[in-house]
């Protein structure tokens, strides 16, 4: 890859950033630094858990367990109804 090739892709990635990026920074994952020794945990063996609180936990705020249609209306599939309510309210 040239440099000029390199200098296209990043200028179109500041107009268009990768969609891991884009979901990370919605999210708000930070990036961390890569460190050359391994995590603490590495050599330890742990059991697989179907608890997934404390993992999701560590992801950030847009992973929160609990209900995800709390606060939500009531969906509705019938056509005449949504035609009907909206006549009503327009």
């Amino acid at each position: 890859m040239t440099l000029l090739q390199v200098e296209e892709l990043m200028s179109y990635w500041a107009q268009h950033p990768p969609l891991h990026l884009l979901v990370a920074a919605y999210i708000g994952v930070e990036r961390r630094k890569q460190s050359s020794k391994p995590p603490a945990f590495a050599g330890q063996k742990r059991e697989p858990s179907s608890d997934g609180g404390p993992m999701l936990a560590q992801l950030g705020p847009g992973f929160n367990t609990g209900e995800v249609h709390a606060g939500l209306p009531p969906v509705v599939l019938d056509f005449s109804e949504l035609c009907r309510r909206g006549q009503a309210s327009g």
